[in-house]
């Protein structure tokens, strides 16, 4: 996993967050290793979905083997994501909220 270029207290990547609490989005990192468009779509894709900077989000479940996939939500959508898709979505963490 790339380092992401957050420097704020209590940044993270949504996948290190745990069910219930929530952040806000900080930016989606591209992936720089990518041979193709496929890593560029996937990035492209989720800032399409909402996840851009200053979006709230809320880890809703996590799949029981391997965590896999994380129901988030994002404004008034949830979405599954894969471990490596949540990955590339830097946040805050601002603890856990009421449903």
């Amino acid at each position: 996993m790339h380092d992401l270029p957050f420097e704020q207290a209590g940044a993270m990547t949504l996948n290190q967050m745990k069910v219930g609490d929530s952040g806000i989005v900080l930016d989606v990192q591209d992936q720089d290793h990518a041979k193709s468009d496929s890593a560029f779509n996937i990035t492209r894709r989720l800032k399409e979905l909402g996840f851009v900077k200053g979006e709230p989000v809320k880890v809703l479940h996590k799949g029981y083997f391997g965590g896999e996939p994380l129901a988030v939500r994002i404004g008034q959508s949830t979405f599954a994501l894969r471990n490596f898709e949540a990955a590339l979505i830097g946040v805050t963490h601002s603890g856990k909220v009421g449903k």
